[in-house]
């Protein structure tokens, strides 16, 4: 009787498990050893893989639903094809090519890129997408453009330190000179720069709108004033797009959970802790990197290894983009654990690239002006 070394054992096992994690994926259906027999081409009988399900199933790497049933793959199971996956990932270049064209025609409006983005994973991924930006009441000016489109039109466009860039347009009852918003827009950037977000309405209030003559230039500064007090008082810049194709896809006896998510995503401020969680854990791990030229990771949790019970059947694929090597937001899909892992690692961590490369340029043209 011929005995396997020890490795070679080893890696036929790690084959086998990632095939029926595969296979389930793709299927739905619990994988028997008949089949991974007939279709797996391991050129090993069919006793030789009875056993080694049984070594997988007593690890915890896979569990049978039914006794004379097919296994199906635990959450150790997804852990580790989603570990090999990792090792092994690279992107189709036609599928990034088609993501780059995709991103750049959604991103040419400046205002709500980073829903854009979140619409654009969903797409892609045919789950739910997300993107979400650092908190704004933790951030500081870097700068404000105030920018004149008219007689009677003005468009603020704000960057901060963590690389957020905010924009609104702001239509005037009372005409404001080209010349007089360019001024305006050179004395509140001296004044504003490095100050925390939350003080805006208060200096602009006190040292710009209550001196200020010109009619049109005090509509617009108490405009402003309204506007940073609003960004003030909003939720975390959370976009979440395509819940609707996770209740499309829903799998047999799983309406308890989709209610379980809903709920939880109701209250999107727990939703939002756990990303920003995430987003703090990358933040880390980034910092850890060995990698030369990486700014980010893209992370993998899957159903109980998630912090809410809610999420038991689901999976967050995620990553952080960064700017001057700090991670200033979050980028990911959400969908059941039975997704196309290498697919959407690869998705999230081109978005993230993409991400970065933007902001990167956007920093380019700060720096030139």
């Amino acid at each position: 009787m011929r005995v396997l070394k020890p490795e070679v054992a080893q890696d036929r096992k790690e084959k086998i498990l990632n095939w029926v994690v595969y296979n389930y994926v793709s299927t739905g259906r619990p994988v028997s050893s008949e089949l991974i027999a007939e279709e797996g081409r391991f050129n090993v009988s069919s006793a030789t893989i009875r056993n080694i399900l049984k070594e997988l199933e007593t690890e915890g790497y896979l569990f049978q639903p039914h006794t004379s049933g097919g296994r199906i793959p635990s959450d150790k199971g997804y852990r580790a094809y989603v570990d090999n996956v990792m090792r092994l990932q690279h992107m189709a270049a036609a599928e990034k090519e088609r993501l780059e064209r995709e991103y750049d025609r959604r991103i040419e409006q400046l205002d709500g890129f980073l829903k854009h983005t979140s619409k654009m994973l969903s797409d892609m991924s045919q789950w739910a997408g997300f993107v979400m930006s650092a908190d704004l009441d933790l951030d500081s000016v870097k700068r404000l453009d105030l920018l004149s489109m008219g007689p009677k039109s003005v468009l603020s466009v704000m960057f901060t330190h963590s690389g957020i860039i905010k924009h609104a347009a702001f239509s005037l009852e009372n005409a404001a000179e080209k010349g007089a918003v360019k001024a305006l827009s050179l004395r509140l950037n001296k004044r504003l720069k490095d100050l925390p977000l939350t003080d805006l309405p208060q200096v602009i209030f006190k040292e710009f709108l209550a001196r200020e003559k010109d009619k049109g230039s005090a509509e617009l500064l108490k405009k402003l004033v309204e506007y940073f007090k609003g960004l003030a008082q909003r939720e975390d810049a959370l976009y979440l797009e395509g819940l609707s194709r996770i209740f499309s896809n829903l799998e047999e006896g799983s309406v308890e959970d989709m209610r379980s998510i809903a709920r939880l995503l109701e209250e999107k401020e727990r939703f939002s802790g756990l990303l920003r969680e995430r987003l703090r854990d990358c933040a880390v791990k980034t910092k850890a990197l060995a990698e030369p030229g990486k700014r980010h990771i893209v992370d993998v949790t899957i159903g109980s290894e998630n912090s809410m019970k809610e999420f038991k059947n689901f999976s967050l694929v995620s990553s952080s983009y960064c700017m001057n090597d700090k991670a200033v937001g979050l980028v990911g899909i959400l969908g059941y654990k039975r997704m196309e892992y290498p697919r959407m690692i690869s998705l999230v961590d081109t978005v993230s690239s993409m991400m970065e490369d933007m902001l990167g340029e956007w920093e380019k043209l700060d720096l030139e002006e």
